[in-house]
């Protein structure tokens, strides 16, 4: 067995709408929960009654996942999970458990999975895109009974080992765990990363970055000296992508989607988009848009920011990575691939709120392997070479090792993520166990023993050691106000994003668009929240 080295990839984290949940009332749970009874009572029989006993049933358990890389064939897919389930049944011979590993691309895995729960095609685990509106959907079973067994209670305990026992209130609903967290750094800061050579280039150097108001006077200078370069450009295609600092800088918990936020421990809802905080914001990047800082079609450009710096025309974009304390391991990830110097800083702290758990491994209601399932995600989560199996395939073909001891392994000589027949290690950003996955070896920037360990005692001591917010573990049961908060998220879209842009005037653009949310339904959807929150804070103590 390989030694346990964590590797702490960066993931993007960005601030979620979620859509509200409500209590799932179909009896997928119970169902489930008493056939991994009898299944252990089989078991059980077997061992007393000797060899003339029959066999306990094999649960085959059709996992579903996304990859951003190459999507593999069907053909080497099976492959892996055939290594998986050779392993499973040799180590782990009282599961009874098969995996069915389905790989799909991020751009249809969401209209997949509708079309397997609708067509009634078996499916047991799956990431859900929004938690709350798969529970309000009832598109989840619970699994409070499954996580009892004993294979549930080893993937409580390492979840809770490394996340904190208060992760658990982020995906419970009356009273029922209705998915599994992610084995994940949540607790991520806002982090800016810029090109140092134009910092210093201009009088200026990191220490002058401290927050978004310090960067003004360095857009400025750069302006002046780089007149056809952008100052800022957002991380993704047509969204300046600051609400996320904004948030933290403000220590403001949406509460499961922006339509009615808690300042502090205010435990007042309030609308954000009439707060004085949110003016500024609008205000700054107003300044921004009509000082060329931004692009000026940035509301609307199929650019992304890694794209402008790339290229060389932008000083920076915002992203909410990060794995060290100082974030230099992303900057010099971003110096490799773009053959410039750049450097990254954190500028906002962690702010960590119910949201940010939204990384979760579902159930479906139409499961019928509900104990299957969990024994499956228990194995994963606790056992390094069926995770690692699964995140980068088989060894010799798909990867080789570069250190054992250190857990480093690389792609096969000529090859890279996208053109081995099998790699899916990206898909941790969303389901991961932090604990037990290897490291991909860089060999323009070695790792050692000492880099790896300190990476992951940071990630995952940080997601208990951040400041939380007073409400973490609420969710808001927005189940009979989906019609309104669709309306509202297309109102968003239409006035948010240019105002986040600063393509538009505030005054009449905010006046608008704070009325039509109303119109909306904003008030109702506030007086819900607030309700809801008053007894939930009430049954807190």
């Amino acid at each position: 067995m390989k030694k346990l080295v964590a590797l702490l990839l960066v993931a993007a984290l960005g601030l979620s709408t979620l859509a509200g949940c409500g209590g799932n009332g179909n009896s997928s749970g119970s169902g489930s929960a008493s056939s991994g009874a009898t299944s252990e009572s089989s078991q059980a029989e077997n061992s007393e009654t000797g060899d003339d006993a029959a066999p306990a049933e094999t649960q085959k358990v059709v996992f579903a996942m996304q990859t951003f890389n190459t999507v593999p064939t069907v053909e080497t897919a099976q492959t892996v999970a055939d290594e998986v389930n050779s392993y499973i049944k040799e180590n782990y011979p009282d599961a009874n458990v098969e995996l069915e590993w389905q790989l799909y691309g991020p751009a249809d895995y969401e209209q997949r999975i509708n079309l397997m729960m609708q067509s009634g095609e078996q499916l047991d685990l799956f990431i859900p895109s929004n938690i709350a509106t798969s529970i309000s959907s009832n598109q989840l079973a619970p699994v409070t009974s499954a996580l009892e067994s004993e294979y549930g209670q080893k993937l409580v305990d390492i979840i809770t080992e490394y996340c904190g026992e208060e992760v658990w209130k982020t995906v419970t609903m009356n009273g029922e765990i209705m998915a599994v967290p992610a084995n994940k750094n949540m607790a991520l800061a806002g982090c800016l990363t810029y090109d140092y050579d134009m910092l210093t280039s201009v009088g200026f150097d990191d220490d002058d970055i401290t927050d978004l108001a310090s960067l003004e006077p360095i857009f400025a200078a750069l302006k002046e000296k780089y007149p056809d370069v952008y100052c800022y450009v957002g991380t993704d295609v047509g969204n300046a992508n600051l609400p996320y600092v904004f948030y933290a800088d403000n220590s403001i918990d949406s509460i499961g989607n922006d339509y009615g936020v808690v300042f502090g421990d205010s435990n007042e809802v309030v609308n954000v988009f009439e707060s004085d905080a949110w003016y500024e914001l609008c205000q700054m990047m107003k300044r921004w848009y009509d000082g060329g800082y931004m692009p000026g079609d940035m509301a609307t450009s199929t650019m992304r920011g890694a794209e402008y710096m790339n290229a060389g025309r932008a000083f920076c974009t915002f992203a909410s990575y990060g794995v060290r304390e100082d974030y230099t391991d992303f900057g010099e990830m971003q110096t490799r691939s773009t053959g410039r110097t750049i450097h990254a800083k954190k500028i906002s702290p962690p702010y960590v709120t119910t949201d940010f758990a939204s990384a979760v491994l579902g159930v479906p209601s139409t499961s019928k392997s509900v104990d299957g399932a969990i024994k499956l995600l228990s194995i994963a989560y606790t056992d390094e070479y069926v995770y690692n199996t699964m995140l980068y395939g088989l060894e010799d073909r798909d990867y080789v090792w570069m250190d054992e001891e250190l857990g480093l392994i690389g792609f096969p000589e000529g090859m890279d993520a996208n053109t081995v027949p099998y790699c899916a290690y990206m898909t941790m950003g969303e389901w991961g166990t932090e604990a037990y996955m290897w490291s991909q070896y860089d060999v323009s920037t070695p790792q050692t023993a000492e880099e790896l360990e300190y990476n992951a005692d940071y990630a995952l001591r940080v997601n208990k050691e951040s400041p939380k917010s007073p409400y973490y573990g609420f969710r808001f049961d927005g189940e009979q106000y989906l019609n309104q908060i669709t309306a509202m998220d297309n109102l968003y879209d239409q006035y948010a994003v240019p105002l986040m842009c600063g393509s538009v005037d505030i005054d009449s653009t905010l006046e608008a668009f704070n009325q039509a949310l109303y119109d909306a339904g904003l008030q109702q959807v506030m007086d819900a929240k607030q309700e809801q929150l008053d007894a939930w804070l009430a049954e807190q103590g």
